[in-house]
């Protein structure tokens, strides 16, 4: 069956904004360039939000060593909390980064549809403690897949995920009977970033991923054994009279010896030596396709995979504050051409994208308004946001960034 192809419906434009922040200050200063202040407090934005993702950071790095270090006295619920507020923490370090949590059900659905690369996976999410599932940006694509036994090739739309951030939490291995006082070690975790994953192949990314043969496969595999099985006994069906009579009169329940041909003997050996070197070859057959459906899962892990462990928590962290300082300079740039409401100023921004960059995204203006507010250049009176110019702004933010080094 081929993969299912994606909805026919307009998926929501995305969150991220995929142009860089260095293309973003070189078009947004046009207009500005006599006005340095306006340079220092676009700096000076930057470098303060960047110091609040730091901090988030320093607060999982802490989190995540009270987990993995802790005491002998520590108790399991102790650990477990502990684990909790770093799930927490992480949740909101994706969501910084435009990150969108996939919900139970769109979990479900991508386990449930067609692995395009024709992978029969299974699952076992009862290992898992608590995990986490992101994913940033999603765009259509056409691949070609085979159908009707590989003689027929049909392009499909598929649905894939830009970013797809993985965290999954073991649980912990259960004290045996033999042991019941022994110390149980910490949690171990599964913490991965890929990029460019189709939908239906997500399942191949998790831990506890096991393969199987597809059904097709192992009628391939397996049904020529019935024929051959029925070939041979067909063939000796004679001989396996005489073995039985044999039998019979060995056990004593037959008095008269039977007349076994010469070649009886010889023709049941041969059939099950026919049958063991059948076996053999499929066996071989066997491990050739395990081999080869592991290697495909083993290609799609490596070069999908952009990073690990707090390799993924870095990069996740440097795109939040990329994308913080993105959202906050282009609302507090607008809004220095005005006063505005929230309504106006997002469809602004928007537009703004549109025609210079040619990309289409849902701006957060209520997370980049929000940003401004906590740092004090901006305010909404009645609806209406404005914010201070960048020579009043300067000094302020300067105040907040000598107040850090204290």
């Amino acid at each position: 069956m081929p993969p299912a192809e994606p909805d026919a419906r307009t998926h929501a434009k995305n969150h991220v904004i995929t142009v860089s922040q260095e293309r973003i200050l070189g078009m947004i200063g046009n207009g500005r360039a006599h006005d340095p202040d306006f340079a220092h407090v676009l700096r000076l934005i930057r470098l303060l939000l960047r110091v609040e993702v730091d901090q988030q950071s320093i607060q999982i790095r802490r989190q995540l060593d009270t987990i993995l270090h802790a005491s002998k006295d520590a108790t399991a619920e102790q650990i477990d909390a502990a684990s909790k507020d770093l799930t927490t923490d992480i949740r909101s370090i994706l969501i910084r980064a435009n990150y969108v949590e996939l919900a139970e059900a769109d979990v479900e659905s991508a386990f449930t549809r067609q692995s395009l690369i024709q992978l029969s996976l299974r699952v076992d999410r009862k290992l898992w403690n608590r995990s986490i599932i992101f994913a940033r940006g999603r765009h259509i694509d056409s691949d070609v897949v085979r159908t009707w036994f590989g003689f027929r090739k049909k392009t499909i739309r598929i649905e894939v995920f830009d970013r797809l951030f993985l965290y999954v939490e073991h649980k912990q291995k259960i004290r045996t009977r033999q042991k019941p006082n022994a110390t149980m070690g910490p949690p171990s975790f599964y913490v991965r970033l890929f990029e460019n994953i189709p939908v239906a192949d997500m399942e191949m990314l998790f831990p506890n991923c096991a393969v199987a043969m597809r059904t097709v496969d192992k009628g391939l595999m397996f049904g020529p054994a019935i024929f051959a099985i029925v070939g041979i006994s067909a063939v000796i069906r004679s001989s396996w009279f005489a073995l039985y009579d044999c039998a019979r009169w060995q056990l004593g329940i037959d008095q008269t010896p039977p007349n076994i041909p010469g070649g009886a003997l010889a023709a049941i050996g041969g059939g099950f030596l026919a049958l063991a070197v059948w076996g053999y070859t499929q066996f071989g057959r066997y491990q050739k396709m395990r081999m080869r459906y592991l290697k495909i899962l083993a290609d799609m892990i490596l070069y999908r995979m952009l990073d690990r462990d707090m390799g993924a928590a870095t990069r996740i962290l440097d795109e939040a504050s990329e994308e913080d300082a993105k959202e906050s300079i282009l609302a507090y740039r607008f809004l220095l051409d005005g006063a505005s409401t929230e309504q106006a100023l997002d469809a602004k921004i928007e537009r703004w994208l549109q025609e210079q960059f040619k990309v289409e995204i849902d701006f957060e203006v209520d997370d980049a308004l929000a940003k401004l507010k906590r740092l004090g250049i901006a305010s909404c009176t009645d609806g209406v946001w404005t914010v201070t110019t960048p020579r009043d702004a300067l000094p302020h933010l300067l105040s907040q960034w000598n107040d850090l080094a204290k």
